[in-house]
């Protein structure tokens, strides 16, 4: 990704922050067609190609889901020093469509692939123990307009809203590289 070559490159530190886009979905889920209606295939093909050039999968399922439960499932990981690993590995899991993310069932084994333990994210999850996090977080991202994703924040003074080439990303970036005090 965009993000990861940035830091790659030494022009970026990165903290991923919890966004529901949709938190209007219900728990299990909804057809595209009833959520965007049926023009909405013609919408995302920018974005599968930008993403086909940075080599990633992005598979197109027919249903949205509800991520309430991945993003707890990355905060659990947060809370146990493995935020990277399981963010990741949930991204990898819904773009390439090899999990149902809105599944304890499959938050959970992702989660213990990761070295997590699985019995401990269930618990979490059926108590609840992020809504909390979830919620402040989306607020504070409405409140600075974030409204889609991905949304990036450089040097707490750039927002950029959307999938964007890496260009774009690394003249932000840049800028405010630039713009510190030397």
């Amino acid at each position: 990704m965009g993000v990861d070559r940035l830091v790659e490159e030494g022009l970026a530190q990165v903290t991923w922050l919890p966004f529901e886009l949709h938190p209007d979905i219900p728990p299990e889920g909804i057809s595209r067609d009833e959520y965007f209606g049926p023009n909405w295939r013609s919408r995302g093909d920018g974005v599968r190609v930008m993403a086909a050039e940075l080599g990633l999968t992005m598979k197109t399922r027919d249903r949205l889901i509800n991520t309430r439960k991945a993003l707890a499932t990355a905060e659990f990981g947060r809370e146990n020093g493995k935020f990277e690993q399981v963010h990741r590995a949930l991204f990898e899991a819904h773009w390439q469509g090899t999990a149902k993310l809105e599944e304890v069932a499959d938050l959970t084994r992702i989660a213990a692939a990761q070295g997590l333990d699985a019995t401990e994210l269930e618990r979490a999850l059926d108590e609840g123990r992020y809504e909390e996090v979830i919620d402040a977080n989306r607020r504070e991202a409405m409140q600075v307009g974030i409204n889609a994703i991905p949304a990036h924040i450089f040097g707490m003074r750039y927002l950029v809203v959307g999938a964007h080439p890496y260009e774009l990303l690394k003249q932000v970036a840049e800028k405010v590289r630039d713009a510190q005090p030397t």
